[in-house]
């Protein structure tokens, strides 16, 4: 099942899938796709898109440090639960001509003082993009929920 990071209007999507165990340099890592999914809005009318990239390799111990950054956050009382206190950037794929960055943080097109602003950018050889949303701690609750699914789901195949 894959780990799906919604946006607190739930037009937008961060999707990671995590397809089979590999090892890269002695790294554990993962075979995996991601998928992005929004709208865009032209001023008059709303269209859809999507893209996914499949191919990746995401490292587990990346993927591991970005779950438990968002984990430490969402565990504070509320009251502490500041956009600003999420701020960080990870790097999840590693492989040459492959980058997957996730980003949270203020964005220069969306901002919100209550809740955090994702921002992905992309490239796998000559595919580039960039892509952010605004989340909520919904969202990031359960997408940490799936993404450790994911994790306990795939780490059983590195130790059989």
């Amino acid at each position: 099942m894959p780990a799906i990071l919604s946006s607190n209007n739930g037009e937008a999507q961060f999707v990671i899938e995590l397809r089979a165990s590999a090892e890269y340099a002695r790294d554990m890592g993962y075979q995996s796709s991601i998928y992005l999914r929004g709208q865009h809005w032209d001023g008059d009318h709303t269209f859809p898109f999507s893209t996914s990239i499949t191919g990746l390799w995401l490292r587990a111990s990346d993927l591991t440090a970005f779950r438990e950054h968002i984990s430490r956050w969402l565990s504070q009382p509320l009251d502490d639960l500041i956009a600003e206190n999420l701020r960080a950037d990870f790097q999840l794929a590693q492989l040459p001509n492959q980058s997957v960055r996730v980003r949270f943080g203020p964005q220069s097109e969306r901002t919100s003082d209550l809740n955090p602003v994702i921002t992905v950018t992309f490239s796998v050889g000559a595919l580039r993009g960039e892509f952010h949303f605004i989340t909520d701690q919904s969202c990031l609750t359960l997408f940490v929920q799936e993404l450790s699914a994911e994790l306990l789901g795939s780490h059983k195949a590195f130790v059989e």
